[in-house]
């Protein structure tokens, strides 16, 4: 199937592949020396098909003038991530995925180079500014996720800042049977500035995450919402790249903001969790009148529709502020 330009594909990756075991952690890429990403795409040539050589060649332009203090190959690097090949399980983005996902990690030394690149430009990003961020699957995965579960996600993770962008008919649309995650995190980045597709706020969470189910909610036309949140994993998942110390130096701190609850978020820089802001789909309590309005009518779409921001209104107020 041939990728659309209009479409983000990786916003909509199911998270049913992912592992139900605990692997072994990301490893033996850091010790990999910071190459050009000609050089550091090289050993890639024998599992990703002819298309890999034009590509980089088009990160490469379109990386000329990077953003956020990168170098050339390291934007570069994030830019090929987002490319779509023209087989959409072709891309690198989609075979890297694939193999961070398997039990024998021999699978992935041939990336090594790549995600020396890649993730030194990953982690030397800002911290987004966004707190909840959304990812969507258009299934029902609620069962997967019992209240309390703690589990790994083991591929990088694409989401997006704005629900309404899952809700558009290009991605899950307004009915039919869809799981969205809220994520509570961090550690997101936002990799807008370097993607292929720039017209979207894409945040991309790092390999090897871990997370503690909140809650969840239902509604009656099929969307599902799992409240989630990154916690300490029991064991490093993923090698740093580099000394992550040395990025107090170039990023912002966070100002430290207390939560609720008995999960203890963790952050790559070892700075304090930022606050999360409340998404723009909550609705402002409406003015108090002197004349007293109708309910509305809840058999209506518009009626359902109200009764379901009410309760993400108060599913935020309990497990998010």
């Amino acid at each position: 199937m041939a990728a659309s330009s209009n479409v983000n594909y990786r916003l909509l990756t199911s998270v049913r592949d992912e592992p139900k075991q605990m692997l072994q952690p990301v490893s033996g890429y850091e010790e990999e020396p910071l190459l050009s990403l000609e050089e550091a795409c090289k050993p890639l040539e024998k599992i990703l098909d002819h298309e890999l050589k034009q590509n980089i060649i088009i990160a490469k332009m379109n990386s000329e003038e990077p953003a956020d203090q990168l170098s050339q190959d390291e934007s570069a690097s994030i830019h090929l991530y987002t490319m779509e090949w023209k087989k959409r399980e072709n891309s690198l983005y989609a075979v890297l995925n694939r193999t961070l996902r398997m039990a024998d990690r021999s699978k992935l030394q041939p990336w090594f180079r790549y995600l020396k690149l890649f993730l030194t430009a990953f982690f030397k990003l800002p911290p987004s500014e966004h707190n909840i961020i959304w990812r969507g699957v258009p299934e029902d995965l609620s069962a997967l996720y019992p209240k309390g579960k703690k589990f790994a996600w083991w591929a990088l993770s694409s989401c997006t800042a704005a629900i309404s962008v899952l809700e558009s008919p290009l991605y899950l649309g307004t009915s039919g049977e869809r799981t969205m995650f809220s994520i509570q995190t961090s550690n997101g980045k936002c990799i807008k500035a370097h993607s292929y597709f720039q017209q979207e706020d894409e945040i991309l969470l790092a390999p090897g995450r871990y997370f503690e189910v909140i809650d969840k909610l239902s509604s009656a036309d099929g969307l599902r919402i799992i409240h989630i949140r990154e916690i300490s994993p029991p064991y490093q998942m993923l090698a740093d790249p580099f000394d992550l110390s040395r990025l107090k130096e170039i990023l912002p701190q966070s100002k430290p903001v207390s939560h609720s609850g008995k999960s203890q978020n963790i952050n790559e820089t070892s700075s304090p969790v930022l606050k999360p802001s409340v998404p723009s789909i909550v609705p402002k309590p409406p003015k108090s009148s002197a004349v007293p309005q109708p309910p509305p009518p809840v058999a209506s779409k518009t009626g359902k529709f109200t009764l379901l921001k009410q309760k993400m209104r108060i599913f935020f107020t309990n497990y998010v502020l």
